[in-house]
């Protein structure tokens, strides 16, 4: 099973050119693929609605988009007529097999003055894949404060830890005697152990951030998520992010984007490697492989 995370950057590549077919082949191939950057009706007028386009490039796939980011974009046309358009931008999650069922959690978000600070959040869904029912969560962290991340990274792993006792995206009997059959006819759905958690970040290794996330444990003694990549790359460094060309400021390449697994799906983890050769973003995608 391979999974692969990238920052699609709106499909504007390291050239500035815009070239969302560049993104799918980047990403083709992988069995559940995670987006981030994937928006609606943004850039120029009449802008491309994203989901959509990346649908009709992998059409072989189940999906599901949600926005963190979500504006008014709508229309008066001359008749009077409401063209309604949301401006979007959030994350898009793929899969070969079903995604039995989605949600979107907003991120806790600090009131920031200094600099442009957008809602973030993280794209929960759960998978029915040959190996079992499979949660995986598409992330998005902030990008200016590392005490806003913090505040991101402790809610996260909260979700992580308390949603398989909580249950599927409905529990108890089916309501087929009652008014409506919110269930259709199908079993109770599951809310796994397993879990896949990636994305970008924005938060570098040996970031407080980072620490929450690497640290938090379950039970005892075990932890609730490991890196996989530094897990299977130990002493290595990589970089996930570099600033385009001309871009302004000072900034450096830097490892944003990460792949963290639950405990019992570490011992399965076969690889994990870093696509530094895609150039349709400025991040590179990240890919895991499960036996």
């Amino acid at each position: 099973m391979k999974i692969v995370t990238y920052n699609a950057h709106y499909a504007i590549g390291k050239d500035n050119r815009y070239d969302l077919a560049r993104v799918i082949d980047a990403v083709n191939g992988a069995d559940i693929i995670a987006l981030q950057e994937i928006e609606r009706y943004y850039g120029p007028p009449n802008g491309p609605s994203q989901p959509e386009d990346v649908a009709r490039l992998l059409p072989e796939y189940y999906w599901v988009f949600d926005a963190s980011f979500d504006i008014d974009g709508s229309e008066k046309l001359g008749d009077g007529i409401i063209l309604n358009r949301r401006r979007q931008y959030g994350q898009m999650l793929l899969s070969r097999w079903p995604i039995l069922s989605k949600r979107y959690y907003p991120l806790p978000r600090l009131h920031i003055d200094y600099a442009f600070n957008m809602q973030m959040g993280v794209l929960e869904g759960v998978l029915s894949t040959p190996a079992g029912a499979l949660r995986v969560y598409n992330a998005h962290f902030g990008s200016v404060s590392s005490e806003e991340r913090q505040h991101q990274a402790r809610f996260l792993v909260s979700l992580i830890r308390v949603a398989p006792s909580q249950g599927g995206a409905w529990t108890g009997p089916s309501s087929e005697d009652g008014e409506r059959d919110w269930s259709s006819g199908t079993p109770q759905p599951p809310m796994p152990e397993n879990a896949v958690v990636l994305g970008d970040f924005n938060m570098g290794p040996d970031s407080p951030e980072f620490k929450i996330m690497s640290t938090a444990l379950i039970g005892d003694d075990m932890p609730l998520l490991t890196d996989i990549w530094a897990k299977n790359n130990p002493g290595k460094r990589v970089l996930t992010w570099h600033p385009n060309p001309g871009r302004p400021g000072n900034e450096k390449s830097a490892r944003l984007d990460y792949c963290f697994l639950t405990a019992a799906l570490v011992a399965r983890a076969k690889s994990s490697w870093v696509d530094q050769e895609a150039s349709s973003s400025d991040h590179q995608p990240v890919w895991v492989e499960l036996d």
